[in-house]
């Protein structure tokens, strides 16, 4: 308070000025017609003006506000929609056959997610460890393979495509000979049967299957078409050329396959 009233006074000469100036104008105004018009008018140019400016001022934050109403509401509208949830049904195919014992469960799955196509392509799926999906199950698409879970968190998994230099699949023909599916990072269409003994007949469009020996797919599942093959000299084994049933880069749903017998065969895997 102190501080206010020595700045009152020390600035009083001011303030006297600034009071008769003010003064001056009041009595100029209302004491003189022509003067009285100028002010009239020019109070109402630049009132317009400044409350113009107000006005938008005001209008602006209206327009956030609803702007940030309207966000809401479509956040909502958003969640509601059928690809913003995650779906908890579970839908798991079995087989009841009074004569064989079921050994592969088919659990329906839904991609959420892709990697951009390279030599190593991955995959997301929204199913995981509640729903009993483990590390190294297969995952199969509607006419092929789509490939193998790598990870597995409690909603989701991830899958290394059949499409992955890493990727390996024992397959081979209807005549039990086998080798090792890969994919050379070329071709997404197409894939290599290696080790398959070259003593083997081998005919173009002859169909290749899994072979159910690594515990990832069911024995049988068709893979695709062979288009052809070519003998490695030196090595008693020949490579196939092999067109992919399906193509695992545009698939959108999969079921992945739980081996019941997975836990017995690998312990005995482990005997020494």
């Amino acid at each position: 308070m102190g501080r206010l009233l020595r700045i009152l006074l020390h600035s009083s000469g001011f303030f006297t000025f600034a009071v008769l100036q003010l003064l001056c104008l009041y009595l100029i105004v209302h004491h003189n017609d022509t003067q009285r018009k100028i002010w009239a008018e020019t109070k109402f140019v630049y009132g317009s003006y400044f409350t113009k400016q107000v006005s938008d001022r005001l209008a602006f934050l209206d327009v956030a506000r609803e702007n940030e109403i309207l966000r809401r509401e479509n956040a909502a509208l958003l969640s509601r929609i059928p690809g913003s949830g995650y779906n908890t049904s579970v839908d798991t195919s079995t087989v009841v056959d009074s004569l064989m014992q079921q050994r592969f469960t088919y659990l329906a799955s839904r991609v959420v997610s892709k990697s951009p196509y390279g030599p190593y392509n991955t995959l997301v799926i929204d199913r995981g460890s509640n729903l009993g999906v483990e590390r190294g199950q297969g995952v199969v698409a509607d006419g092929g393979l789509l490939g193998i879970v790598s990870e597995v968190t409690p909603r989701h998994a991830r899958v290394i495509s059949l499409l992955h230099l890493d990727t390996r699949v024992s397959a081979g023909l209807d005549n039990n000979a086998f080798g090792t599916l890969r994919w050379d990072g070329h071709d997404p269409r197409r894939v290599t049967l290696t080790d398959m003994p070259d003593y083997v007949p081998v005919a173009p469009n002859d169909t290749i299957f899994t072979t159910g020996y690594s515990n990832v797919y069911p024995t049988g599942l068709p893979i695709g078409i062979v288009e052809s093959s070519e003998p490695m000299p030196g090595t008693g084994s020949q490579h196939l050329t092999v067109v992919l049933l399906n193509d695992p880069l545009l698939a959108a749903t999969g079921y992945v396959v739980r081996d019941l017998f997975k836990e017995e065969l690998e312990r005995l895997n482990q005997v020494k």
